[in-house]
């Protein structure tokens, strides 16, 4: 049961469109009891026996990208000792491939987590709502995290942050004009390295569609033109 818990955190190597070769970390996947994840030793060991595994055969990697399945991997009580140790063994074993992180919801309010986001070379953070009420209608979440999260991102001074955004319509609609710019405001005040943006075919909300290509373009220039902080499509 242990080695398949194992395997089961540490995932690849896979190919990525992007980074390229692969090794996924999923620190929240929950083991045979509900609510409880795998524990930072096996999570760490995990990956330690994986990337010794692939140096000592000769392969490469390009990155570790740490995320989440049904939970947000910063919500792992030991994320900041798992980011730690991550980065400790990418310098001893592949110097030169990339720790990321993606994180849909991330808790923030922890000053463990936000100091655990200096390890990683490319921290992505879901952010994507213009004001509360479509923030909640997004996430499910009260209102109040929309004005904490906004404080606590502005908080983080990362030269390397990355703002994923998902635009849908329908039932919920963030792509509106008064939606976008509204949320642009906050980009602009947070100042991203760069900011990625999609719209998936089958949206996880339940009466929503993906937006039109037209419309995706008319936000690719509205990022450019209000912020001129990088924009990528997904």
């Amino acid at each position: 049961m242990i080695s398949q818990l194992q395997e089961d955190v540490v995932q690849g190597p896979s190919e990525d469109p992007e980074l390229g070769k692969v090794l996924r970390v999923f620190p929240t996947l929950e083991t045979t009891r509900a609510g409880r994840f795998p524990s930072q030793a096996v999570v760490v060991t995990s990956a330690a026996r994986k990337l010794i595994r692939l140096s000592k055969d000769g392969e490469r990697i390009h990155a570790v990208i740490v995320e989440g399945s049904e939970h947000d991997p910063t919500e792992h009580a030991d994320f900041h000792e798992i980011s730690r140790n991550l980065r400790e063994l990418l310098n001893k074993h592949f110097a030169k491939a990339k720790l990321c992180l993606v994180s849909d919801s991330p808790l923030l309010d922890r000053p463990q987590v936000r100091h655990s986001l200096v390890h990683y070379d490319l921290p992505v953070l879901r952010f994507e709502a213009g004001f509360q009420k479509t923030f909640t209608a997004l996430t499910g979440q009260p209102g109040s995290v929309f004005k904490e999260r906004l404080e606590q991102m502005g908080m983080l001074e990362l030269e390397r942050l990355v703002i994923h955004a998902t635009f849908v319509r329908g039932k919920v609609d963030n792509s509106q004009d008064k939606e976008v710019k509204a949320w642009l405001r906050h980009i602009a005040d947070l100042k991203p390295a760069s900011v990625r943006i999609d719209s998936p075919k089958k949206p996880a909300i339940e009466g929503c569609k993906p937006i039109t290509a037209t419309r995706m373009k008319q936000i690719v220039a509205l990022v450019t033109e209000t912020t001129g902080i990088p924009v990528e499509v997904r």
